[in-house]
């Protein structure tokens, strides 16, 4: 309530001026040559004899009006922030306001195709009116925000994929340390036997320093019995490579397992990286090609709905920066010419992971010694891996990979393709094995063959997901299997499996099948294990079905399992949720039930409640009762609080058996230079926010984040190699700081730690009634500025100035005059505040200009 009278008193004091005190200035207004102009509404200064004032109030006349200058502004192209760059505003003879313009490097920074512009228009070499050179050009400038916008048509600029960053705005971020943390404890007390306690510690460390990422994983267990490890995991070092598109990492890590089985390894590896390519580019989908008899308008559909859209040239085009929908089915292109004329064709579109673009490659080098493969000891041995995948055209993909050990223990080659085919994506690939065991008397020599299909049918709307085969010879062995062998003999008990042990046949399908619109879902799935020497086959079976019937979901589920040991299991599921009613303003609690039917196993009921409270939905909480056809019954029930510096949670299970508590804790710790911040939670790219002043503003990304009492906070889930858009809530924050600007733009690279400067005045806000000596009003539209001469306003309707100073008050200089040559100095006092007076402690007084 405070604020909305402060609101409502700087209305009534700064009211604007009645709509007819307003006129249309004639044909200058209409001139569109930039945004700046386009405001078609002047001040009309014959209203109360402000004409014949002996003030400057021209600079009033339009709005947002610039002077002549250099601007340090963020430069954002049809609204995507391209850089923070130094731009020059010049005088133009037309025009009320200074105009932006701009070198012809920064018109080929902005994509503009300087070979489509009028070559005399751009004579101007450092200093080009965009508007001018380019037909249908906008510049408009926020001087608050210090911003920049530059809107260009798409025909006046090089083609860039969508979603295109450019790497100039890639940003390494700032050197720091991390630390991510996950913490939990247990108690529990069976009815028959001794209590136990015990905990985990999780440790993510990190230090960021010129680019370089070095990262640590360490896990510490407890128990009251005696149980306590801890365990080192890996330590590695990761720089990104630009020009090669790829991520070099030292150290610790594994292989991507893509094409090979993945191996943990402690050596060098050097990998693409897709997350640099824009989003249109990663994944696989077709390129569209065709002919255009007029300038056309092209669209694309998928299973009827419209993905794509743009206008081309007359003569061949290609579209080539699709968003990957490999299971939407086949594409529909509709050519729609100038004359109405429209010429279709279609397409094929399905996609397994190995299908790749045309033109599009991906690679892997990595060498290093095995590791966390025989954890018993043993002699590891070296080894060097080998990958590249190649989308060859619009169908085919090929893909290739080789591994070999310093030794003759073990060798491996694979050669594989993909197909995108009008029945659907398929790939098939071999892989031959060659390995020699120290431990064994025999080489043994196999392959394995991997089969994968992939297909949508639109007319029915069935979805092939993924069909997967693979069939393995008897002596066919991956690296981890030949590494654990060569460093010890046979031995079940010790956890390695001799050979004959190895998998026979791998089978997977997953099917999806919807039943109109309203007919809800189907969906089934199986798989199938055999293994060499009598290892029992395993087979598993699943079918399913789920709805929606008005607000309440339901789903129906059946599988069977058969373990190889003579025994079957079948189960049966029935599942159904509803939200019940509303609360205030938070989402309502849901209840969910579940009814299981295990056969021998007898059945089974669960009810439970969940829901999220708080005034930002920061808790959220479960509590489930089950019982059985045996009697073992049971209660349980969890909370967690997402505070704004970390994740606090707890849980309690009862049952005539056991009684358990748990209490857990996550979250994170960021050193910068500008200290210590704390974070909710930490992730892969995070940034480190600083608004100085602004205690208590809140981030507006979803999470509970809150910038702290030294005007920090961390924002994690940044997405590397993308534009990601920051913003910052001022609500909470005291009134005696104003934020300059509320929405920041970077792209990070991968596991930066960037620095988020928001910049903040701060001062205490006042509303001041100033008159002259006389008594009379200050005059309207006359310069205020600070202590230090800067400009920071100008007089409001009857004499009133808005002012940021001291706690006590301040002194202000007034000028005014067609010369500026008449000033006086305005000095005020503030009342003393109240000691609880942080929100509301916005000030009105009055003072004498002398």
């Amino acid at each position: 309530m405070r604020r909305k009278r402060i609101v409502g008193l700087i209305l009534v004091a700064l009211s604007p001026l009645p709509e007819w005190a307003f006129a249309s200035t004639g044909p200058d207004a209409s001139t569109a040559t930039s945004s700046a102009d386009a405001d078609a509404v002047d001040f009309n200064t014959s209203f109360g004899g402000l004409g014949q004032a002996k003030v400057d109030i021209s600079r009033f006349e339009r709005a947002n009006t610039v002077l002549p200058g250099t601007y340090r502004v963020d430069l954002f192209v049809n609204d995507i922030r391209l850089s923070r760059d130094d731009v020059s505003f010049r005088d133009v003879a037309s025009r009320r306001t200074a105009t932006a313009c701009f070198s012809r490097a920064q018109l080929e920074k902005m994509g503009i195709a300087m070979d489509r512009i009028d070559p005399h228009a751009s004579a101007g070499g450092e200093c080009i009116d965009v508007a001018e050179v380019v037909p249908g050009a906008q510049v408009q400038f926020d001087a608050g925000a210090q911003r920049l916008d530059v809107s260009i048509p798409q025909a006046s600029l090089n083609r860039q994929a969508r979603g295109y960053v450019s790497p100039a705005l890639w940003d390494r971020g700032a050197t720091a340390a991390t630390l991510g943390y996950s913490l939990s404890a247990y108690q529990s007390d069976p009815a028959h036997g001794a209590s136990e306690r015990g905990a985990f510690l999780g440790l993510n460390t990190g230090l960021n320093l010129g680019g370089w990422r070095l990262r640590d994983q360490t896990t510490a267990t407890w128990s009251s019995h005696g149980d306590n490890h801890w365990q080192h995991i890996g330590t590695y070092a990761q720089h990104d490579v630009q020009r090669l598109r790829s991520q070099l990492t030292l150290g610790d890590s594994f292989t991507s397992g893509e094409l090979f089985a993945s191996t943990g390894f402690r050596g060098a590896s050097l990998s693409t990286d897709d997350r640099m390519l824009p989003d249109s580019m990663t994944g696989y989908a077709p390129t569209v090609r065709g002919v255009a008899e007029t300038r056309a308008r092209v669209e694309i559909r998928q299973n009827d709905y419209l993905i794509y859209e743009t206008t081309v040239a007359p003569g061949a085009f290609e579209i080539n920066d699709l968003y990957a929908t490999g299971y939407g089915g086949d594409l529909q292109v509709n050519v729609i010419e100038a004359d109405g004329r429209v010429r279709s064709f279609s397409v094929p579109y399905a996609a397994v992971p190995r299908l790749l673009r045309p033109g599009m490659s991906r690679y892997a080098v990595t060498a290093g010694q095995v590791r966390n493969t025989a954890s018993f000891g043993g002699s590891l041995p070296t080894f060097a891996e080998a990958t590249y995948q190649r989308g060859l055209n619009n169908w085919l993909t090929g893909y290739a990979g080789a591994q070999a050990t310093n030794s003759d223990l073990y060798r491996s080659a694979l050669l594989g393709a993909a197909v995108n085919t009008p029945v659907g994506a398929f790939s098939l690939d071999v892989t031959g094995s060659w390995a020699k065991p120290r431990f064994q008397n025999d080489r043994f020599s196999g392959y394995s063959v991997r089969a994968t299909y992939s297909k949508t049918i639109p007319s029915t709307d069935t979805n092939f997901a993924l069909a997967a085969y693979r069939y393995s010879s008897r002596d066919y062995l991956d690296l981890a299997d030949a590494a654990s062998l060569h460093v010890r003999e046979n031995d079940v008990a010790t956890g390695t499996a001799p050979p004959g042990y190895r998998a026979r046949d791998r089978f997977q399908l997953t099917l999806n099948q919807r039943l109109g619109q309203a007919g809800g879902a189907l969906y089934a799935s199986g798989s199938y294990y055999s293994y060499w020497n009598g290892q029992p086959k395993v087979t598993t079976y699943q079918l399913g079905y789920n709805n929606r019937f008005r607000s309440v979901n339901y789903s129906l589920t059946a599988s069977r399992t058969y373990n190889g040991y003579g025994r079957t299991d079948v189960q049966y599921f029935l599942s159904f949720s509803m939200p019940l009613g509303f609360v205030g303003g938070s989402r309502p609690p849901m209840f969910s039930a579940t009814a299981a039917d295990g056969g021998a196993q007898g059945t089974s009921l669960r009810a439970g409640l969940s829901g999220m409270a708080g005034e930002r939905n920061q808790v959220n909480y479960n509590l489930n009762a089950s019982d059985s056809q045996h009697g073992s019954g049971s209660v349980d029930g969890s909370i967690n609080w997402l505070t704004p510096y970390a994740v606090l949670g707890g849980s309690y299970t009862w049952s005539s058996q056991q009684r358990q508590a748990t209490v857990n804790a996550s979250g994170g710790i960021v050193v910068h230079a500008g200290g210590i911040t704390f974070a909710q939670r930490m992730s892969e790219t995070i940034g480190v926010l600083e608004a100085k002043g602004a205690s208590g503003a809140l981030l507006a990304n979803g999470s509970q984040g809150r910038v702290d009492g030294r005007g920090y906070a961390v924002v994690s889930d940044l997405m590397p190699y993308r534009m990601n858009s920051v913003s910052l809530d001022p609500k909470g924050t005291s009134m005696d700081v104003e934020l300059q600007s509320s929405r920041l733009q970077v792209a990070p690279r991968a596991g930066a730690v960037v620095p988020l400067k928001f910049e903040t005045v701060t001062g205490r806000a006042v509303l001041i009634q100033a008159r002259l000596a006389n008594g009379e009003a200050l005059p309207f539209g006359a310069q205020v500025l600070d202590a230090q001469g800067l400009e920071i306003g100008a007089v409001g309707q009857g004499g009133h100035v808005f002012a940021r100073g001291g706690e006590e008050g301040g002194t202000l200089t007034v000028r005014w005059g067609e010369d500026g040559s008449q000033q006086c100095r305005l000095s005020y006092q503030l009342p003393a505040r109240a000691s609880n007076d942080r929100y509301s402690s916005f000030s009105t007084t009055e003072a004498q200009c002398r």
